[in-house]
């Protein structure tokens, strides 16, 4: 990631994951307040998560963190799980991009890009 994000740069980074993990839920129709404690709750999780360890930082280690894990069978998982999620995005881009709702299919790029960082991440 760029290592010179400002505070308002990782909000909205921020803000954006959580967006697309709602998104994804919209499909099961889960009720509104539900929804929306859930969304409040998830931002706190990604800011807590940014503050207390520098995740947008160049400098974030995951090596001395606990509870990470390192095991090659759910490492091998979550890449199956990431390849899913990035095709997904690349599709909703693709299909945003193609009815020229340009806003969306850059979040959907966006996201994707995030996911391809973390898979090669993964993949060392």
């Amino acid at each position: 990631m760029n290592d010179k994000l400002k505070p308002n740069q990782e909000k909205k980074v921020i803000e954006n994951f959580v967006e697309c993990i709602m998104d994804d839920l919209d499909y099961y129709h889960f009720d509104e307040l539900i929804m929306k404690k859930y969304k409040k709750e998830l931002f706190q999780f990604f800011t807590k998560i940014s503050e207390e360890h520098s995740l947008f930082s160049p400098g974030f280690d995951f090596s001395n963190k606990k509870n990470i894990v390192n095991d090659k069978e759910k490492i091998k998982e979550v890449l199956g799980i990431l390849e899913i999620k990035i095709k997904d995005y690349e599709d909703e881009h693709k299909e945003f991009f193609d009815s020229m709702q340009y806003a969306e299919a850059s979040r959907f790029k966006h996201m994707k890009e995030l996911l391809e960082e973390i898979k090669k991440i993964l993949e060392k």
